[in-house]
């Protein structure tokens, strides 16, 4: 047999026979994305159990095990092999300090919590622009601590935000969010030791 052909195997995936000219399978946009969002829950896991250059060491020696691993197996196959990302982490984490802040958990938390700030404040302007297209005029209103105004006139209809609340306040939840999701006084913690 020709060391170069591509074998069909049972499973329905074409790989190439091992020989020193054969050239690795193209593994495409699904199967990065699959391995990446992997990755990332594992990646969530380690966060706060291991140091970030040995959560870097790790991922890279996982990326590069599902790849090779991809070219014989299907992705799906190679990652139930690997096991829930949850019990991967904890068994590589195991007898590792469990002291460190959550750096990827509290900026998660952030941006969920600005996420949802952005989605009612949107919802709320676009409810005063509703009224105003209506009836016309100027309309001012706060939302929280932030200046709303919505204006439909001959030239046309718009929307505003103003005063510092609208800068500071979106920081403020989002700190208020990182902080404990974070567990960030663990860091002031480590530096006493």
């Amino acid at each position: 047999m020709n060391p170069n052909t591509t074998n069909v195997p049972r499973d329905g995936h074409p790989h190439v026979d091992g020989g020193r000219g054969s050239k690795p399978r193209r593994l495409g946009l699904r199967h990065a994305m699959g391995r990446d969002w992997y990755l990332f829950k594992v990646e969530l896991h380690l966060d706060g159990k291991v140091s970030g250059r040995h959560r870097k060491s790790i991922l890279a020696e996982l990326k590069d095990s599902i790849n090779a691993e991809s070219q014989i197996s299907p992705l799906s196959d190679v990652l139930a092999g690997l096991g829930r990302p949850g019990e991967l982490a904890a068994s590589y984490a195991e007898g590792a300090s469990l002291s460190r802040p959550l750096w990827g958990k509290g900026v998660a938390a952030a941006m969920s919590m600005l996420i949802v700030y952005w989605l009612f404040l949107a919802t709320y302007t676009l409810g005063m622009l509703s009224v105003v297209s209506q009836t016309g005029g100027e309309f001012h209103s706060r939302f929280f601590l932030v200046n709303v105004m919505a204006f439909s006139e001959d030239d046309g209809i718009g929307v505003g935000w103003s005063g510092r609340a609208a800068l500071w306040f979106p920081v403020f939840l989002a700190a208020a969010a990182f902080i404990p999701a974070s567990r960030l006084w663990r860091l002031f913690r480590r530096n006493r030791r």
